[in-house]
């Protein structure tokens, strides 16, 4: 898989103390504002996860992932993951999973342009 196809991080999913952490990567060339980047949606083992309490950890900060698109001025470097935090769900570390996500990426310098970037992996829930 292209480093521009992957929207799962290789740090994969982790079980915290505040929930699941799952690793995202931006699935595009080159960096950009979060504020064009759309999360969702996401199935654990084929059911779909509720992202009403979902939060986006990146660089030290962490926000409401419906705050996203606000985030005009905070960018996503293409080599660098961003972690979708979820803290109503918990796994067992050490127990496999299969995650689904799927990315929209708007870049502001092509008008018009929505593309949809899925993913599916099997994934070892890790202890952070």
């Amino acid at each position: 898989m292209l480093p521009v196809e992957r929207v799962i991080g290789e740090e994969g999913l982790a079980a915290t103390a505040g929930g699941l952490k799952l690793a995202m990567r931006l699935p595009w060339y080159r960096s950009l504002p979060f504020s064009v980047v759309e999360v969702g949606p996401l199935t654990i083992d084929g059911k779909a996860v509720d992202l009403s309490d979902a939060r986006i950890s990146y660089d030290g900060e962490e926000w409401a992932l419906s705050d996203n698109g606000e985030r005009v001025d905070t960018f996503w470097f293409v080599r660098d993951s961003a972690f979708l935090v979820l803290p109503s769900l918990n796994a067992d570390a050490g127990s496999s999973h299969e995650v689904s996500l799927n990315l929209f990426v708007s870049p502001p310098y092509i008008p018009g342009m929505k593309r949809t970037n899925p993913q599916t992996s099997t994934l070892t829930v890790a202890a952070a």
